[in-house]
């Protein structure tokens, strides 16, 4: 007897599940809020020198005299936009004089007999924000780098928080490891809404980023813990969809209050919904009979068929095959050269469906207007999110997860044509091809979830999980590069180049999908032999929509002992 045999009697999907389901949605809400807000929080405004001894200057150009001075102190670039680093300094016996905002002339030419510096005071443009920590602190020119990096410490911070969540998960339980995690990351969101200098702002960022997205994974693998096999694709993708809510949300607050201290406090006060969670969810019931702590997993159990209606035995858990094993460990997950390939697999697409992901919508606010596009790009998610819940039984997530790649991949290679042919006329069609990579991506990212969950056992489960949300955060910290590198270019190819290396990696990663296993209604593997026999055979233990035994065939080909590297 396997524990998605209880799962059936005490009821796959009851009332019970789906309240802690809901439950489990709300760090994942909680992640949508946090996992791009440097977007907003680290956007850099277009800006210049602020004039030296011109009282009131502002970026926008007040008054002739003011645009006057402008023209005056700020050299142009080759194309006439104003250069955001340098100013002219002009001798003091200079004719040209600035003296209470008024500019005298007497036979000037700009530049001549003047020096270039570099500025120590800027202006920058208030009509798409107030106020972000990138204005406030200057972080331009010299210091622009800085941005770059902050941003990929968060991401940083989120792969480091995603191998020591998931080792906790596995060492000290799902709930644990979630609940700790949600209270770190409400004291780092309010605590990094007052930091002071880039330092602690990034060191207070890392911190957000490890406890987001670690208490996220554990949310999600519980959900899937709890559920039969018929349920999971709910389980799998409609937690992805509180994850959308929170990236819409966030969106719309930083629209309304266009302060990024101001946004950052009120997205730390709408975590506060997970703290109620200790006392609501359970522990994985599945996790406890791994460790051998059946009597405290059968608790679990009564009151999950006592509210669904159900009637068990006494003690369910009495008649489960499995055995306690001691929890994996990476070692264990590259044992044998099936799961090892696998694994490789597996994490390239993580990265690869990262990369698009997280590259899509930093780059939003290069093609149009930017509040619009990024609301954009976190509304496709819904769409592409409900086709994987309508198709991903029907056609399996080996096939889904393809299918998702070369869509996302191919859009994005596209947008090289509507930018480098016609650039400006084509705008809406590059944004939407750019949606369309989104929209397949975030798709694909709900089948990677599943796919790895499902083809992995559940003493390394979370381990697997972690460590492809590792790769996947290689992907997050190198697209803020490939987009800087775009801005840097600039042009049409600037503009098109981040989007076609984008699709270009998830081409590639879908085709290597192919080598991998169905796992569409089959049974959790519990050990880690079952792990590597998984898909070997010529008949795996196939199970119908209800849960019921269809298909038992033996397994051919080498045995785990032959496997092992």
């Amino acid at each position: 007897m396997k524990f998605d045999d209880i799962l059936q009697d005490v009821g796959e999907f009851g009332k019970y599940q789906k309240l802690v389901y809901f439950l489990l949605c709300l760090p994942s809400f909680a992640c949508g809020l946090f996992m791009m807000h440097l977007v907003f929080v680290m956007e850099t405004p277009n800006h210049r020198c602020k004039i030296a001894d011109y009282p009131g200057d502002t970026y926008d150009i007040q008054s002739l005299d003011h645009q006057r001075a402008v023209d005056i102190s700020i050299p142009r670039d080759s194309i006439g936009t104003y250069q955001k680093c340098s100013f002219y300094s002009y001798a003091a016996n200079q004719t040209a004089i600035m003296y209470n905002g008024t500019i005298r002339e007497e036979n000037f030419t700009i530049g001549v007999n003047a020096t270039l510096q570099t500025c120590s005071a800027w202006v920058y443009e208030r009509s798409v924000f107030k106020e972000t920590y990138t204005s406030e602190h200057n972080l331009v020119c010299d210091d622009a780098i800085l941005v770059s990096h902050s941003r990929m410490i968060f991401y940083l911070g989120v792969l480091v928080g995603d191998i020591l969540f998931g080792w906790s998960s596995d060492k000290m339980g799902r709930k644990t490891t979630m609940y700790v995690g949600g209270l770190l990351l409400i004291a780092a969101a309010f605590a990094v809404s007052w930091a002071p200098e880039i330092i602690s702002f990034t060191v207070l960022e890392f911190i957000i980023g490890g406890t987001n997205h670690g208490s996220f994974l554990c949310a999600n693998v519980l959900g899937q813990e709890l559920v039969g096999p018929s349920k999971r694709k709910y389980t799998g993708t409609i937690q992805h969809m509180f994850f959308s809510i929170g990236l819409v949300y966030q969106t719309i607050v930083y629209y309304f209050s266009r302060d990024w201290q101001i946004s950052c406090i009120v997205l730390a006060t709408s975590c506060l919904v997970v703290l109620p969670l200790w006392w609501l969810v359970p522990e994985s019931p599945r996790w406890l009979i791994s460790q051998g702590r059946n009597e405290e997993a059968n608790v679990i159990l009564q009151k999950i068929a006592k509210v669904n209606g159900t009637k068990v035995s006494p003690d369910v858990v009495r008649n489960l095959t499995i055995k306690k094993e001691k929890t994996g460990s990476f070692k264990d997950l590259l044992k044998s050269k099936t799961m090892c390939i696998r694994a490789i697999i597996l994490c390239f697409n993580w990265m690869a469906v990262c990369l698009m992901y997280y590259g899509v919508t930093f780059n939003a606010g290069n093609i149009g207007d930017f509040y619009l596009n990024f609301f954009l790009m976190g509304i496709v998610e819904f769409p592409g999110i409900l086709t994987t819940i309508a198709l991903i039984d029907r056609i399996g997530r080996k096939k889904l997860h393809l299918l998702c790649m070369m869509v996302g991949g191919v859009a994005c290679l596209c947008t090289i044509f509507t930018v480098s042919f016609a650039r400006e006329t084509l705008r809406p069609l590059t944004i939407t091809l750019a949606a369309i990579g989104k929209m397949a991506s975030s798709a694909a990212f709900v089948c990677v979830y599943i796919f790895t969950v499902e083809l992995f056992p559940t003493v390394i489960r979370n381990i697997a999980l972690g460590g492809g949300s590792c790769f996947a955060r290689i992907g997050s910290m190198i697209a803020p590069y490939f987009v800087a590198l775009g801005m840097t270019i600039g042009g049409s190819i600037g503009e098109a180049l981040p989007l076609v290396i984008f699709g270009a990696a998830s081409v590639t990663a879908g085709l290597m999908c192919l080598y991998l296993p169905e796992t569409l209604n089959q049974k959790l593997p519990e050990t880690i032999e079952d792990g590597i026999n998984f898909g070997r055979g010529k008949a795996t233990l196939v199970m119908d929509v209800n849960g019921k035994d269809e298909t038992e065939g033996e397994l051919v080909g080498d045995n785990a002992e032959n496997d092992e590297l």
